[in-house]
């Protein structure tokens, strides 16, 4: 009864984020008015720790984090958002408290803090920062505001927030620091994203979740690919340099977040390289499919703006056709790479003058432009993902499945048998014939005994 009851109360998720020394695990306690996460130096938290407590009516569960800032601060902020998605329930009212201390506020953490905005994305709009230490402040007989005000790194910061900040001394753990917190959290709006408003979050499950985009790369060596790849996820983890030999040997996924939203991409060797096998390379291309599994939302031929489109691209697209199937086409955009070598000209005009790059676009998703040398253009990024939901909303919310896949690979076959058909009939004949002429051989040979037997004088 106290269980359902509990569930029928207002729910406000608050995800903590923060580095090691910043006092993370002790705001929980703080919020919590108990002793519930552990804010010993010696203890490092590897993973995700849930509490929840009822403060003034409102069931409140903290979330405590793996630290951020560390010497491998990308990975580790990469790593928690990544997690996030499967340990924290965003689909109800929810909050980071991205905790600071005020004491402290580094070049270093200047700079992770701008790369969890982009990650966050929109999600921003939801973030708040937690200063912690004002027991320190409160010692050199001054207070929040006058340090912000007097530190323009600080005043900065609050700003980019949009004043979205509290204050906690959590070597005092009274309720009116805790209560004024979710009094001004409750006043301010929360951003949830349309994708979350229109569709139930399914947890780290499923094709149609909302906050995951799984994306495969394709195209010939030496285009591009993995460059696209590591201009998607912003930053390198994809292996990628100018060669004519193809630098990816397999089938390979990375994930980050990415405007909000877990973002898996699979790079894919390149078709008509010389140093793989067709056997080899169309494999493991057919493997990306389960490396995205249930699917991919999209697939993304990946085509040099500089390099005229010609009879041999077109042969690639029809050889990914024949490994994917008819389906792929739905599901696919044309990224043009190179961006930086327009100086000007028109994409549009590009296309309009190469009729058969036309009517590809015209029977895929549509096309992109990006300029790999630019990591720091986010809003390239952001575009091609708003183009991909459309095409996801145009394709019913789904994804390119494992079964779609499967049927192609039937469907190949039955082509194989449609091309071969007089071949196989021909030989079967001739199986038949040669079977029964043995039948015939042997009845024959039986009657030819039968008569000498009886026939032959001896």
């Amino acid at each position: 009864m106290a269980q359902s009851k509990e569930k029928s109360q207002p729910c406000l998720s608050v995800v903590l984020l923060g580095g090691a020394e910043a006092g993370k695990s002790a705001s929980g306690n703080t919020i919590l008015g108990r002793s519930a996460f552990a804010t010993e130096k010696s203890s490092t938290r590897a993973d995700f720790q849930k509490e929840s407590e009822i403060i003034d009516g409102v069931r409140v569960d903290v979330y405590d984090t793996p630290a951020l800032f560390t010497s491998e601060a990308k990975s580790d902020i990469s790593s928690t958002l990544l997690k996030m998605f499967c340990h924290v329930d965003l689909s109800g009212p929810f909050i980071f408290l991205l905790v600071i201390n005020i004491d402290s506020y580094t070049e270093k953490e200047r700079k992770n803090v701008e790369d969890i905005e982009k990650r966050l994305g929109n999600w921003c709009l939801n973030t708040w920062i937690l200063f912690t230490r004002e027991d320190v402040l409160k010692r050199r007989g001054t207070t929040a505001e006058k340090w912000i005000e007097e530190k323009e790194e600080l005043k900065e910061l609050v700003l980019k927030f949009q004043n979205r900040c509290h204050v906690f001394d959590n070597k005092q753990q009274n309720k009116d620091q805790v209560q004024k917190l979710i009094a001004a959290v409750k006043k301010a709006p929360l951003s949830m994203p349309s994708e979350m408003k229109k569709v139930p979050r399914k947890m780290c499950k499923g094709p149609d979740n909302p906050n995951e985009r799984r994306i495969v790369l394709l195209g010939k060596t030496g285009v591009g690919k993995s460059a696209a790849g590591n201009t998607i996820l912003g930053e390198k983890r994809f292996k990628s340099k100018f060669s004519s030999a193809s630098v990816t040997g397999h089938s390979e996924m990375e994930e980050a977040v990415v405007e909000g939203r877990r973002v898996r991409v699979v790079d894919t060797p390149g078709l008509f390289d010389t140093s793989f096998s067709p056997e080899v390379v169309a494999k493991e291309i057919a493997r990306s499919v389960y490396l995205s599994s249930p699917g991919p939302h999209a697939f993304l031929y990946v085509q040099p703006i500089n390099i005229r489109f010609t009879q041999q691209e077109e042969e690639v697209v029809d050889k990914l056709e024949q490994i994917f199937g008819e389906e792929m086409r739905k599901y696919t955009i044309i990224l043009f790479t190179h961006g930086d070598q327009l100086e000007g000209e028109s994409v549009e005009k590009l296309i309009r003058e190469n009729k058969s790059l036309s009517r590809l676009i015209d029977q895929c998703g549509g096309y992109h432009v990006f300029n790999n040398k630019d990591l720091e253009n986010r809003q390239q990024v952001t575009d091609l993902l708003e183009k991909i939901d459309r095409m996801v909303e145009r394709n019913g919310g789904s994804c390119y499945t494992n079964e779609m896949f499967e049927d192609a690979e039937k469907m190949g076959f039955t082509d194989f048998l449609k091309k071969n058909w007089l071949r196989f009939l021909i030989g079967g004949v001739c199986g038949i014939i040669g079977f029964f002429s043995q039948q015939l051989y042997l009845i024959l040979l039986v009657l030819l005994v039968i008569f000498c037997a009886y026939c032959c004088p001896f």
